[in-house]
């Protein structure tokens, strides 16, 4: 049986009801995770932010505003929104640190010194978006990390393609500025 977003999560909010909450969590949960594991390319973490960014949906269910955006939008939101701060969380810069580690074991004869060079590169990178707006953050994640149009973000974000579009440059002249010493 369909019912809407709206029903779901008016139920949810007047009457405390568990069962449209699991409905509502149910019929998003696939989408939000193939949303998350496309962005990690973990299965495991994956589904850790998944069920963070349920809980959050369902702790901040009063704060959505079907005027502003669709559910869907704005659950989608929620979830990037995760995954920007696992990545800026110590426990994402502890396996950073592990991983390139571990990639002076190996054996296949790959060029260890540019794989270490490329990881504190793209370190200096995550650091610097680290100190970006937050908007500005999930316009340049959106954008270069998850290939998507600023027609697409616009619309997520409810901003105009154009400001979209001058927003992701600014973040990129910021950066090449920053980052030009590394080079």
């Amino acid at each position: 049986m369909f019912e809407s977003d709206s029903k779901l999560i008016n139920a949810i909010l007047g009457k405390n009801n568990k069962d449209a909450a699991e409905r509502l969590v149910g019929k998003y949960y696939k989408y939000i995770y193939k949303e998350i594991y496309r962005k990690t390319s973990d299965e495991e973490l994956a589904m850790d932010l998944t069920q963070e960014t349920f809980i959050t949906i369902l702790k901040n269910l009063y704060l959505f505003d079907e005027s502003k955006s669709a559910f869907k939008t704005w659950i989608t939101r929620i979830a990037g929104n995760k995954v920007i701060d696992y990545s800026r969380s110590r426990q994402f810069h502890e396996r950073s640190a592990t991983e390139t580690i571990d990639d002076y074991d190996r054996e296949d004869g790959s060029n260890v010194e540019t794989e270490v060079y490329n990881k504190i590169a793209a370190e200096r990178v995550r650091e610097h978006l680290g100190r970006e707006k937050r908007e500005d953050q999930q316009i340049f994640t959106l954008k270069a990390e998850q290939g998507y149009t600023f027609d697409e973000i616009a619309g997520m974000l409810g901003i105009t393609a154009m400001i979209a579009k001058n927003r992701y440059y600014s973040v990129i002249k910021r950066m090449r500025k920053e980052l030009s010493e590394f080079e």
